[in-house]
C-alpha cells in the first residue's frame, strides 16, 4: 500500500510540473544585443496578403542556440502580427540539472513582436525530451505577462501518467491552474490504476504543492476519497510527497477486503473515515508516518464475512494515526481540539451498533480522550488508555471512571478514578477504588473501599437479607464475581447491611440459583449477625434484636432459613443461647423470624440463670424459648432444678419446668435480683 501511494504521487507530480518547467523555459522575448554578438536574421515581413513559405528564425545568446521558430509559409499579417502556417517551435530548458528541450507544434501561430505574444491554434502539440505531451486546440503565450494558456481543453501524458482538463494557465511566479473537469490517472505495475477529479487543479515549483479543489474524488482500486481540496507537499528534489491534506467534507471509503492504511490485517467490512481535514505525513521514501482526522472526525467499519453482525463507530475531535518505521500502524488516538461546529461532541466516543439479524444491544463508550494501541505485525489491537470522564453502557450494564485501562491480552478493563459499575439486571452498583472487568467473561474484581449495592430484582420475594424495599449494602476490602457460577466474594472485613439488619464477617460469599431470583448467602471466618424481627399485628412494642455470633453462617433465601455453625451465640433481650449449631426459620415473606432452633446441645442464659439442655426452640411471636432434652438442667442463683421441658419468657420473670415421664411439676419462680441486660 505505501508503494503504490507513493508513485501515484510522485507520477502526478512529475506530470504537472514538467508543464510549468516547459512553461518556464519557453520565452520568444528578443534579447539585448551584447558587443561581439551576431543580430538574428529573421526572414522579411510579407505584406497584406503576402505569403512566404518555409522560413525559420533562430535566437542566439553569447553564441548558445535558444529558441528555432520554423514554419511552413508565413501567410499574412493582422496589424502588428504576423501569421504564419505549419509553425514548430524548439526551446530548450534545464530540468533536473539536466538540459531538455520542449517542441511545440500547431497549424498555425499568430505573432506579435510588441507586446511580444504569440497565439497558437489548430492541433497545438506539446512535447518534451523527457516523454512529457500536452495537447490543445489553442495555447496563447504573453511575454508582457509571462503567461502562457488556454481556454480550450488540454489532454495531457507523461509515461502512464494522462489526463484531461478544460483550460490552462501559466503565469511565472504563480504556478501553472487547470481548470473545468480537471481529471488525471495514474497506472502503476505494483498495483490498481488511480484516478483524481477536480473542478481545478494548481502546482508551483517554486511553492513544492500541488493542489485540487472544488469537488475532488480519488479513487485507488477498492478505495476512494471525497473532499473539497487536496494538497500535497512535495519534498525539495520533488521526487516524493512530503505531507498531504484533505480539506472540507473529508470522506475516505474502503470497500470490504480491505486493511486500513498501515493495517497488516486485510478483510473485514467497508471502513468509511470522515472529517473535516485530514493531514497525512510520510517518510522518506513514501512511508507513512502519521494521520490526524480533525473537527468531527469518525472512523466507521462495517463487518464481513464471519464477523460479529455490528457496525463499530470511533468519533473524536481528533483521530491520530501513528505508524512504525516499516508504515505499519501501532497506534490511534482520539484527541480533544477545539471543534468549528458549536454543537459538535467535545468527546471521544466508541459505539458498535447491532445489525439485523443480531438482536444484541448497542455499547458505547465515551472519554475525554483515548489511546489504543495495536500489533504491528498481526494489526491486532494490544491495549487501550481511556482518560477523563470515562463512561460506558451496554445492554443491563453501565458505569463510569476516571481512567480505564484496557488489556486485550488478558481481556481485562481496569476502572480507576472514583469507579462505578450498574448493572441493570442483576440491580446492582458498585463502586471501589479499582473495578476489574473481564471483556470476554464478563467476571468483575474489585478493591479498596469496595461498596455493593443489590435492590430485589423484580417484584417477587419478600423483605429479607436481600430483599425489601431497603436495598442490600455490601463492604469489602476485595470482591469478585464469577458469572459462569453466579458466585460474587467479598473478602476482607466483609459486611452486609440490609435495612437495620448487619452480617459481619472476614469473608462473605453470595451465590445466586439458576434462576437468579432466590440467593444463598454464606458467610465464614468468624461471624456477627443483627437481625431485627417485625412485630406482630396489633404488638404493644418491637421485639427485640436477634444477635448472632458464629465461625460460619449460611443463608438460604430459597428455604427461607439461617444455619449458623461452630460456637454459635444467640441473643434476643436478655437470653442468650449456645450451641454447635442454631436454625433461624423466617416467616414466608422472609421478612421476619419465625423461629429459632438450637443444639445440640444448647445451654440458655437468662440473667443469673443458666439452663443446658439438648435442644432449644425460640418462637418471636410469644417470645417463648423451650428447652427440651432427656436431661434439662436449669441453675438459679440459690437453687438447681431438673425436668424435661423448660419454658422462658423473654422479660419476664415466669419460668416453667415440667417434670420427667408422665407427671408433670410445674414451678414458678421469682427473680430476686433483676437480671443481666
Amino acid at each position: 500500500m505505501k508503494q503504490d501511494r507513493t508513485r501515484l504521487a510522485r507520477r502526478l507530480l512529475l506530470g504537472v510540473f514538467v508543464v510549468v518547467s516547459g512553461a518556464v523555459a519557453w520565452s520568444l522575448r528578443r534579447p539585448a544585443p551584447r558587443p561581439g554578438a551576431a543580430e538574428p536574421r529573421a526572414a522579411p515581413s510579407p505584406g497584406q496578403g503576402t505569403t512566404v513559405a518555409d522560413g525559420s528564425l533562430l535566437r542566439f545568446h553569447e553564441g548558445k542556440e535558444k529558441v528555432l521558430v520554423k514554419w511552413r509559409s508565413m501567410v499574412g499579417r493582422e496589424g502588428d502580427a504576423t501569421r504564419l502556417a505549419g509553425v514548430e517551435v524548439s526551446i530548450p530548458f534545464v530540468a533536473k540539472g539536466r538540459e531538455s528541450r520542449a517542441t511545440i507544434t500547431a497549424e498555425e501561430c499568430l505573432y506579435q513582436m510588441s507586446p511580444q505574444r504569440a497565439s497558437f491554434r489548430g492541433d497545438v502539440h506539446v512535447r518534451t525530451d523527457d516523454g512529457f505531451e500536452l495537447d490543445s486546440d489553442t495555447l496563447k503565450y504573453w511575454a508582457d505577462e509571462e503567461r502562457v494558456f488556454t481556454r480550450d481543453p488540454v489532454r495531457f501524458r507523461r509515461g502512464t501518467t494522462s489526463g484531461t482538463a478544460g483550460a490552462m494557465e501559466y503565469v511565472t511566479g504563480a504556478g501553472l491552474a487547470l481548470h473545468g473537469d480537471v481529471r488525471v490517472h495514474m497506472e502503476d505495475g505494483a498495483g490498481p490504476p488511480a484516478d483524481v477529479e477536480a473542478a481545478t487543479a494548481w502546482a508551483s515549483r517554486d511553492e513544492r504543492e500541488v493542489r485540487f479543489e472544488g469537488g475532488v474524488v480519488a479513487r485507488q482500486g477498492i478505495r476512494e476519497l471525497h473532499s473539497q481540496r487536496l494538497q500535497l507537499f512535495l519534498t525539495e528534489d520533488l521526487a516524493a510527497v512530503e505531507r498531504a491534506a484533505a480539506i472540507e467534507d473529508v470522506d475516505l471509503v474502503t470497500a470490504p477486503g480491505a486493511a486500513l492504511p498501515g493495517s497488516a490485517a486485510p478483510g473485514g467490512g467497508r471502513k468509511r473515515l470522515q472529517c473535516r481535514r485530514l493531514n497525512v505525513v510520510f517518510r522518506e521514501k513514501g512511508i507513512l508516518q502519521e494521520a490526524l482526522a480533525v473537527n468531527s472526525a469518525s472512523l466507521e467499519i462495517d463487518p464481513g464475512p464471519g464477523d460479529p453482525r455490528e457496525k463499530r463507530r470511533v468519533a473524536a475531535p481528533q483521530l491520530r494515526f501513528d505508524f512504525d518505521e516499516e508504515g505499519r500502524l501501532v497506534s490511534l488516538q482520539g484527541l480533544p481540539t477545539r471543534q468549528t461546529d458549536p454543537e459538535a461532541s467535545r468527546r471521544s466516543v466508541l459505539t458498535t451498533e447491532p445489525l439485523p439479524p443480531s438482536r444484541t444491544g448497542g455499547r458505547t463508550v465515551e472519554s475525554q480522550r483515548f489511546a489504543a494501541a495495536f500489533d504491528p505485525v498481526s494489526g491486532a489491537l494490544s491495549g487501550a488508555t481511556l482518560e477523563g470522564a470515562v463512561s460506558f453502557r451496554e445492554p443491563g450494564r453501565q458505569g463510569s471512571a476516571g481512567r480505564a485501562v484496557y488489556d486485550e491480552a488478558a481481556g481485562l478493563l481496569n476502572l480507576t478514578g472514583d469507579p462505578r459499575l450498574v448493572d441493570e439486571g442483576e440491580g446492582s452498583e458498585l463502586r471501589g477504588r479499582r473495578i476489574l472487568l473481564g471483556t470476554r467473561s464478563r467476571s468483575v474484581a474489585a478493591s479498596e473501599s469496595v461498596r455493593h449495592t443489590m435492590t430485589r430484582k423484580g417484584k417477587a420475594g419478600g423483605a429479607g437479607l436481600l430483599g425489601g424495599e431497603e436495598p442490600a449494602v455490601l463492604m469489602c476490602r476485595e470482591f469478585e464475581y464469577d458469572p459462569a457460577t453466579r458466585t460474587a466474594r467479598y473478602r476482607e472485613n466483609a459486611l452486609l447491611r440490609s435495612g437495620r439488619d448487619e452480617v459481619r464477617a472476614p469473608t462473605i460469599v453470595l451465590e445466586d440459583d439458576a434462576s437468579g431470583s432466590r440467593r444463598r448467602l454464606t458467610a465464614s471466618g468468624g461471624t456477627t449477625s443483627v437481625l431485627h424481627p417485625r412485630p406482630q399485628k396489633g404488638a404493644a412494642k418491637e421485639p427485640a434484636a436477634v444477635e448472632a455470633r458464629s465461625r460460619e453462617m449460611v443463608y438460604e433465601e430459597a428455604a427461607g432459613r439461617i444455619v449458623y455453625t461452630g460456637e454459635v451465640e444467640i441473643r434476643q433481650g436478655d437470653i442468650l443461647t449456645r450451641s454447635p449449631e442454631a436454625v433461624v426459620t423466617l416467616t414466608k415473606d422472609g421478612g421476619a423470624v419465625d423461629r429459632l432452633l438450637a443444639g445440640e446441645p444448647v445451654e440458655v442464659q437468662q440473667g443469673v440463670r443458666r439452663a443446658t439442655g439438648e435442644r432449644g426452640t425460640y418462637t418471636p411471636s410469644d417470645e417463648t424459648l423451650v428447652l427440651v432434652g432427656e436431661k434439662v438442667v436449669l441453675q438459679d442463683v440459690d437453687r438447681r432444678l431438673e425436668g424435661r421441658i423448660l419454658t422462658f419468657e423473654v422479660g419476664s420473670d415466669r419460668i416453667r419446668v415440667d417434670g420427667r415421664e408422665e407427671t408433670r411439676a410445674e414451678a414458678v419462680f421469682k427473680r430476686k435480683e433483676a437480671p443481666n441486660p
